[in-house]
This record gives C-alpha cells, structure tokens and sequence, in this order.
C-alpha cells in the first residue's frame, strides 16, 4: 500500500480502507452510523436505491453503504474538489470497489486491481451539488457541507423520489447554538436566543427549514429522527409528495414564546390574529411578579415531533444486526425520549485502540483524533436483538404506503428542563431516576432525552417540577449547620435577655 505525500497515516475500520489528505474534516463517526442505518432500514422497504452522498470527501459514507448493503443500493459519490475526487477514487481501489464514470456508465480502467475481485460498484462525479441533484433523481440524499446546508435544500427536494429520505447534517452549530444569533437568522431566518434547551431548539431550526424547502416543492415531511450533540446536528426525514401534504408541514411551523426569567415556554397559537396579552398563554406567572417584558418571540421553528418510533426500532434492529454497538445506547435513549417513557438505559462499550469502523478502512491526517472511532462490533445481540427482530417482523408490510401510514409516531411533549439549571440552593436533589419516577407516579409524561445528560422531558408545567424537587429533597449537610447555628444563636440571645431582666427586677 503506497503512501505519497497526500497520505498521512492509515485508520483501519473494520474490513475497508481509505486514504485522506491533510486538512480533511470528518463527520462523527455516530453520525455515519445512524445514517447507514437509516439507509439500511429503507432499503428493506424498496430496492435498488439510488443513494447520493452529495458531499463525500474521503467516500468512507458511500463506501459502506455499497460494501455492507450490496446490490440493495446504487452509490453515486460527489464532490466538487479535485483532491477528494482522487481520494475517493483511490479508496474505491484499497477496497475493490468498481468506479464508474458518470458520462458513459462505462467503467475505468483500473491496473492496480485487475488481478483482484470486485466487491461492488459505486459511481463517482465531480460537479456541483446543486448541479447534479437538479439532473437527477433519488431515493437517499445524504447532504454533510461544511457548514450550513441551506444552500443545497432546494436541489435536494426538487428530484427526490416520493417516500424517499433526505438525511442533512449541520455542523454550523455557533449559530445554531445561538452563539452567533445574527448568522441564524442569516441563514434560517429564525431569531434565537440561548436557552436551556438549546440543543432541541437548533434541530428545531434546521427542521423549519428543511420543511420550508420541501414546502416549495409541493412536498411534506415526516420526521424519522433528530439528533443534537455536541459538534453536529442531524435530521433525517421522509418525503411525501402533494400539496396538501406541503400545506399540513408548513401548519407545523410556529413561533416559540419564552420566558426570561424561568424558562418556561410554549408554542404560539396557530392562526393570524394578534394575541391579546401572548404573557397569558405562558404556564408561569412571572409577568406578574416581574416588571417589564418577561418573555420573549422565538422562532418560527418546527412544533411538531422530531421522532417516529417505529422507524427507530427498525433502525435499531438493524444497528444490531449489523453489529454496530456504538449508536446502540442514543437509539435506546432515542426510543424512550419518542415514547415518553423511562426504560433502564443500557451503556454502550467501545473498545479503545482500536481504530475501526463499520467494516471501512481508512486513511485520515496524522494526528486527528476526531476520526479514530471504535470496534463497531459486538459478539452477540442476546435477547435484545431477538425483540428487535420481533418488532420489525410485525412491522414489515409489502405495501410501503400502507406499512408507513400504520407505523407508530407517538407526539412526545416538546422541549425539556435541566434540572441542574432549576436545582433549589440548600437542598440536596433526589437522583436523576428518582425525579422520573416521582413524576411518572404523579401521571406525567417523562423520560430523560439524549440533548442534555440532566434534562427531563415532560408536560409536567416547571412550577410542578419545581414542587415535586421540593417535595422530594433532603437539606445539604451545610443548610443544616446552618440552621443549627441560628438555632443556637437565637437560644443563647432569648437566655441574656431573660437574665438581664432579672437582674433589673433584682435592683
């Protein structure tokens, strides 16, 4: 395997390889895996699929797409640069890749491999996204720009077939973060502060958007799956065709009002009239207690669910029947935050030093971290891949219509509360599954939610929340010497008092 001065170091993952210059960025390797898996999911409901990694760099995507779900798809990889293009073409021939031209379909010579056999077929193209998504058609466009990707969603929706999914990861997350609040409202025309719930409000961002686009295109969305973490947020949605199914999409996106002091909020009404005192609509009081403006006008941002439970099931069975177990404990997690329930969570188990990834080898710069990654494989899925085989059994449908109109999509309560950010000085707060568990006895919604390790989604109003803290906490060990001491201070202060006056009475 030669290395020329382009390649800096080799990075195994699992049975594949390829090779990146320096400079090259990677998109999280969780990020790739919930995305194969999507894909892996909708290629059980149709086949062959044309798929477009519309942004492809080194082809690490593209290449476990053709190598793991075979002649189930067509893998059309893009890129604009010259150097990814080699790249990719020299990752295709480390992992007996067939490439193929997009002008005469015919293809390419290949002197380094031709002693070798070819374990599948994947089309290379260099132009514009826009360019090549205007040209073609598709049944899975991944979009990964550096960047924002609404620039790309209008091409994306124009030729997507119907029932198709479009997948967009946004790595501009200083603005979806609301860290540069004037690039996002640039960008998404949504004004944005930062909030408790940030992470849940940027994919709500990039969800209006993504249903805007579509919208123009006479298309609706459905919501498969969101994801907000630390360097990237993920949306993945499903494209219905028709007007009506355009108009029922843009009903979804509202204004957020929210409240300065408490951080409560909630949805505004749908409709034009002009909401008389929109304070009202707030479940808190503080526009009562607090002079001034108290709230604030969020958004427009999409209100409606950001999952479908019956797809991430499927996705999870096939996360273990591919013997992915890195993205196993956010699907799990996933699944409870759709469900509103409060299911064990189940840790997942990365080997470390190993440096491999979903059966694709990999050269990435010398000294980027960032796309080491782990096994991606476990030995056995136990009893909990038999469950999941299970559910998808008695989910699959030949009819993919029909099988899509039945699955489970339960609306789960918008946004959550950290509970760090309403912690009660003084009292020692019960543990993170206790508080679930108080809540879930009270008949509240609830479950914890991947966007914040301490947060609790559920329609329980924060004054409830607030209570049921209260309730439910014990003094910290300084609150109670500190209770102890003015105890003691008021006992000796009433003692000298009455000794002065019995003194006095003396004289």
């Amino acid at each position: 395997m030669l290395i020329n001065d382009l390649l800096a170091c080799v990075c195994i993952e699992g049975m594949e390889c390829c090779c990146s210059p320096p400079g090259i960025t990677f998109s999280l390797i969780s990020s790739r895996q919930l995305i194969f898996c999507a894909l892996a999911v909708l290629a059980k409901e149709r086949q062959p699929l044309e798929c477009l990694d519309a942004f492809s760099s080194t082809g690490i995507m593209g290449l476990q797409w053709a190598k793991h779900l075979g002649d189930a798809v067509k893998v059309t990889l893009n890129d604009i640069s010259e150097t990814s293009i080699s790249m990719i073409r020299e990752n295709c021939h480390l992992n007996k890749i067939r490439v193929v031209t997009e002008s005469d379909g015919i293809p390419e010579e290949e002197p380094d491999v031709t002693n070798q056999n070819f374990v599948g077929t994947i089309e290379v193209t260099q132009m514009d996204a826009n360019v090549l998504m205007h040209l073609r058609s598709f049944d899975f466009i991944h979009l990964d720009p550096f960047g924002t990707s609404v620039n790309y969603l209008d091409a994306a929706f124009r030729n997507i077939r119907n029932l198709g999914i479009v997948s967009v990861t946004s790595t501009d997350t200083s603005s979806l973060y609301a860290k540069t609040v004037h690039v996002a409202k640039r960008h998404y025309g949504c004004n944005i502060i930062r909030t408790e719930y940030y992470r849940e409000l940027a994919a709500r961002v990039v969800l209006s958007a993504v249903a805007r686009a579509a919208a123009r295109c006479n298309k609706g969305i459905e919501v498969l799956l969101s994801v907000a973490l630390e360097h990237f947020v993920l949306v993945i949605v499903r494209v219905l065709r028709g007007p009506s199914l355009a108009d029922e999409t843009s009903k979804m996106i509202n204004n957020l009002i929210h409240c300065h002091w408490c951080e409560e909020r909630i949805f505004q009404k749908e409709g034009n009239m002009i909401e008389e005192s929109p304070y009202k609509l707030l479940p808190c009081d503080c526009h009562k207690s607090m002079p001034g403006r108290s709230a604030v006008l969020l958004g427009p941002v999409w209100s409606s669910s950001l999952f479908n439970t019956g797809f991430l099931r499927r996705m999870l069975f096939e996360a273990f029947s591919q013997g992915i177990s890195e993205v196993q404990p956010i699907l799990k997690t996933l699944l409870c935050e759709s469900e509103s329930t409060t299911t064990k969570q189940f840790s997942g188990h990365t080997s470390q030093g190993i440096q491999a990834e979903d059966g694709v080898f990999i050269r990435i710069p010398e000294g980027d971290v960032s796309a080491v990654p782990g096994s991606g494989y476990i030995e056995a899925c136990g009893a909990g891949a038999a469950a999941a085989g299970k559910r998808k059994h008695q989910g699959k449908d030949a009819n993919a219509p029909k099988r899509l109109k039945g699955e489970v999509r339960s609306e789960h309560p918008p946004f959550y509360y950290s509970i760090h950010r309403h912690a009660i000085g003084g009292l020692n707060l019960p543990k993170l599954n206790k508080i679930l568990q108080y809540l879930s006895e009270a008949g509240f919604l609830v479950s914890r939610t991947h966007f914040d390790p301490t947060g609790i989604r559920t329609n329980a109003s924060l004054a409830t929340l607030i209570a049921i803290l209260k309730n439910k906490s014990t003094l910290s060990t300084t609150s109670q010497i500190s209770s102890y001491r003015e105890g003691t201070d008021g006992q000796s202060e009433d003692a000298f008092l009455q000794d002065a006056a019995s003194l006095s009475d003396m004289k």
